[in-house]
């Protein structure tokens, strides 16, 4: 799998993207606004998990241009063929935010959900208090749908979960 977008591209994971994941799951501010595994996880649990599940889509973000260098993740889970429906999830490295790498990425997935795998809505969980990821998907077109406050923190804190989606524009 290579999904190309302008800036982006989104590929498998490797060896090579070992650091860059390890660091997605131990950085405290990355885990504050997206929640922490509920276990340490090893680099081969997570490359084995990352490359598993049939029907969803998980890839490295890289820079067209150093395409070994990963800045991150996304992946479109929970694929209900049925339905037509995916959530979409994405965690970018801090040097990598804030740069348009997240937009390009998002815009690639959701491209290749609607046009390449036949779906109609996508959705994205991001907790409340994550703006940044707010931000992005209101970018790329996302509406809020709901919210609800069942998300555990792990220091014995609910958290608020916003639930946005984005439907297969009518007519195509």
């Amino acid at each position: 799998m290579n999904l190309a977008g302008n800036r982006v591209i989104i590929r498998r994971a490797g060896k090579r993207d070992e650091e860059m994941l390890r660091h997605l799951i131990d950085d405290p501010k990355t885990v504050k606004v997206t929640g922490k595994y509920p276990r340490p996880m090893s680099y081969n649990h997570q490359i084995h998990w990352f490359c598993g599940s049939a029907g969803d889509v998980r890839g490295i973000i890289a820079q067209k241009e150093r395409p070994e260098a990963g800045l991150g993740i996304i992946l479109l889970s929970h694929v209900d063929p049925t339905e037509k429906t995916a959530e979409i999830y994405i965690k970018l490295t801090r040097p990598a935010r804030g740069k348009g790498y997240g937009r390009d990425a998002v815009t690639v997935l959701v491209s290749h959900a609607f046009f390449g795998m036949g779906l109609n809505h996508i959705r994205a969980r991001i907790l409340k208090n994550n703006q940044a990821s707010i931000r992005l998907f209101e970018t790329c077109g996302f509406k809020e749908e709901s919210a609800c406050g069942c998300a555990g923190s792990g220091d014995g804190e609910n958290r608020t979960v916003c639930v946005y989606g984005i439907s297969l524009p009518d007519g195509e």
